[in-house]
């Protein structure tokens, strides 16, 4: 496999350009007080149909329509899009087998809510989505052999995206109606078995990552994702294990911090989990500013400033 550095893994996931870039539509809020999602010109083409949709070819826009002005309505538009879609070839990948039945929240200016809608169908109309990643770790001063070490879950083979690939410890997605740290104790006993007693005494917040990714290329659907990190600090190796509760991973495998550089720049981890390990062995001193010349930018890519509003 080849090697790779960690600017390469950062730029794999941090993909959008920087520049303005005129190609896709922009999704405006029914009052136009903000933009909330990039759009390819092929799928703006399937909202035209969409009364409550106002579409604009010269201005590249598509407007939520003036008199949905509450987030009840706006959910029942939203919804219904997403259900005929389903229904559409084009679509038979990317929502009809992808639906998950569960809903993302969209916000406004103000950071309250603006609209919820299907997972799935978040990524065609390019909004912002929000998730947690949990770094599982044994610190130095409590390994057996001196070395920091990682908690590091493989993907399963059965998954739709990135089988087989490694993983953080515990990542999932912020779906409605859970908040953040809702989702933290929710995830860790899903998909690892570690119960909410242990996960509130040894989980500590360690901040927020932020990238658009292109996960098809250039002139493709977008993903802006933010993702609140946590690391969670076990005790030894052998009192508390995580295992495959939800059968998402085939296995953990604790490994040595060395390993899991290998295997980082052997791009053997799913893109956005190795960006959050990146961000990881940057708080950690593994990657400072005299080992990478490109620090500066491996650090500032991992906390990209959207171009939309945030919760």
């Amino acid at each position: 496999m080849t090697q790779t550095s960690y600017i390469d893994i950062i730029r794999k996931i941090d993909s959008f350009t920087y520049e303005e870039d005129e190609f896709y539509y922009k999704l405006r809020a029914h009052d136009g007080s903000a933009t909330l999602g990039y759009i390819t010109p092929t799928i703006s083409k399937y909202f035209e149909d969409e009364q409550d949709i106002l579409l604009d070819a010269e201005k590249k826009t598509l407007t939520i329509s003036p008199y949905l002005d509450t987030i009840e309505k706006r959910n029942a538009l939203f919804s219904s899009i997403a259900t005929k879609w389903r229904k559409i070839p084009y679509f038979s990948e990317s929502l009809d087998k992808g639906w998950r039945n569960e809903l993302y929240t969209v916000y406004n200016p103000t950071h309250t809510p603006y609209v919820q809608i299907e997972r799935a169908f978040s990524v065609l109309i390019g909004v912002i989505t929000y998730g947690v990643h949990i770094n599982g770790y044994i610190p130095p001063h409590k390994s057996s052999n001196g070395n920091l070490k990682m908690w590091v879950p493989r993907r399963s083979a059965t998954k739709p995206t990135y089988p087989g690939m490694l993983d953080n410890t515990v990542a999932g997605g912020l779906g409605y109606p859970y908040g953040i740290w809702e989702t933290v104790i929710k995830e860790c006993y899903e998909e690892a078995g570690l119960g909410e007693d242990f996960v509130n005494s040894h989980v500590r917040s360690a901040g927020v990552v932020s990238y658009i990714f292109e996960p098809n290329g250039h002139k493709d659907t977008v993903q802006p994702e933010v993702e609140y990190i946590y690391d969670l600090e076990f005790d030894n190796e052998t009192d508390v294990l995580p295992y495959p509760e939800d059968g998402e991973a085939e296995d953990f495998t604790l490994m040595d911090v060395s390993e899991v550089l290998d295997r980082l720049l052997n791009n053997e981890f799913k893109p956005n989990c190795g960006l959050v390990v990146t961000d990881f062995l940057v708080r950690h001193g593994y990657i400072t500013p005299e080992s990478d010349e490109n620090y500066l930018e491996i650090v500032s890519r991992c906390h990209r400033m959207m171009p939309f509003p945030t919760i």
